[in-house]
């Protein structure tokens, strides 16, 4: 490969391009440009375990069962070979820039914040031009770009804290996946536990709610949270916090003709759950084929059919959020854990998909079906 990738963005979608690249042709000229000056352990991407990707073996925990909480009950599902899974983002960035460096002609450049993108090059907020053969852009989009009229939104806002607590406070081999037995403050609202051992472990309040909360809205509500499962004497040892976009809008426009969009801007979260992590493994994979064979194009992040589906869900939580607790727990108690993760994680088997859809209320779920089959809105071309 002669060409040079220049990749404007070196968050966990820049990065994971730069590898996927660089594991198929080690002499691959590629340029990351990332605006933050220092990387930090800032935090957690977490994904069911079902395939193989570039960071696999610095999965720091693996869990055995998971559990959706209500004020009606309990639903436990046991991961029938499928575990729950984190990688710690420390670990991810630290391979990464590791691998970069290790390459003859890669670089990660620091500390460089991109002002304009084109199809042969990029330009810095210093007037740097730099040129490149393909440019991907993973720059975080602006918040109105990613609606689009008539297609749901929703942000998953959270909120998290590393907690240390008394021993025999937290069940080490299971994950509170939703506990909704929080006040809902007029929102979709659940605790979310990631227990390291049964004296620490990950708290976050995860909010599902349209429009995005000013930084450190959820700060009140998450105390809350820390003090519901671990005691007003926990220790709190460092934070976490952040927002996904949920919507079945097709992702924005690139920047520019020629322009590869990535992450975010290429769809990366799945629009039902906001997971990212494999969904941006498998698209940089996909991308550095491409490129290195010489036809780089933007890639969908996935199908239709998905889209359709999750198009469905959201209008249901956007519709009558209230009723979210209960649907989730359904989910849970109905079917079994090793369909319902992969489900989740994009990776359904025709018989999958059957168990969830059985799994739901019949009559609102076939209303929204009908309604859900208009053909979504066109992104115009720029």
């Amino acid at each position: 490969m002669s060409a040079r990738v220049v990749i404007a963005g070196g968050g966990l979608a820049g990065l994971s391009l730069a590898v996927a690249l660089l594991d198929r042709d080690p002499a691959a000229r590629v340029t990351v440009l990332e605006p933050r000056t220092a990387y930090a352990d800032d935090r957690t991407w977490c994904f069911w375990d079902v395939e193989p990707h570039p960071f696999r073996d610095l999965i720091a925990q693996r869990w055995r069962s998971w559990r959706v909480a209500t004020p009606a009950g309990v639903a436990v599902a046991e991961d029938a070979g499928v575990p729950y899974a984190r990688v710690r983002a420390g670990d991810v960035y630290a391979r990464a820039r590791e691998r970069i460096a290790a390459a003859p002609n890669a670089e990660l450049r620091t500390g460089v914040s991109v002002r304009r993108v084109a199809g042969d090059h990029v330009e810095t907020e210093t007037g740097e031009v730099i040129g490149a053969g393909v440019v991907c852009d993973g720059r975080p989009p602006a918040a109105d770009a990613l609606r689009a009229p008539g297609e749901p939104f929703l942000w998953q806002v959270f909120a998290g804290a590393r907690v240390h607590a008394r021993p025999g406070t937290f069940a080490p081999g299971t994950v509170d996946l939703m506990d909704f037995r929080v006040p809902q403050a007029g929102e979709i609202r659940f605790r979310y536990v990631l227990p390291d051992s049964d004296a620490s472990a990950l708290v976050e309040l995860t909010a599902f709610t349209p429009s995005l909360p000013e930084r450190g809205a959820l700060d009140g509500a998450l105390a809350d949270a820390v003090a519901g499962v671990a005691g007003n004497a926990a220790e709190v040892v460092a934070g976490e916090q952040g927002a996904i976009p949920m919507t079945t809008a097709l992702p924005p426009a690139p920047a520019a003709p020629g322009v590869i969009p990535i992450g975010t801007r290429a769809g990366a979260p799945r629009p039902s759950t906001g997971y990212a992590f494999l969904p941006i493994q498998r698209h940089a994979a996909r991308l550095a084929e491409r490129i290195l064979a010489g036809a780089p194009q933007p890639l969908p992040m996935r199908g239709a059919g998905t889209r359709w589906l999750d198009r469905i869900f959201l209008n249901r939580l956007l519709a009558e959020p209230q009723g979210a607790p209960e649907l989730f727990r359904r989910l849970a108690a109905g079917v079994p854990g090793d369909a319902l993760a992969r489900f989740l994680m994009e990776r359904a088997r025709p018989a999958d998909v059957v168990r969830v859809m059985a799994a739901l209320p019949v009559g609102p779920f076939a209303r929204e079906a009908v309604r859900s089959t208009t053909p979504w809105p066109a992104r115009a071309a720029g």
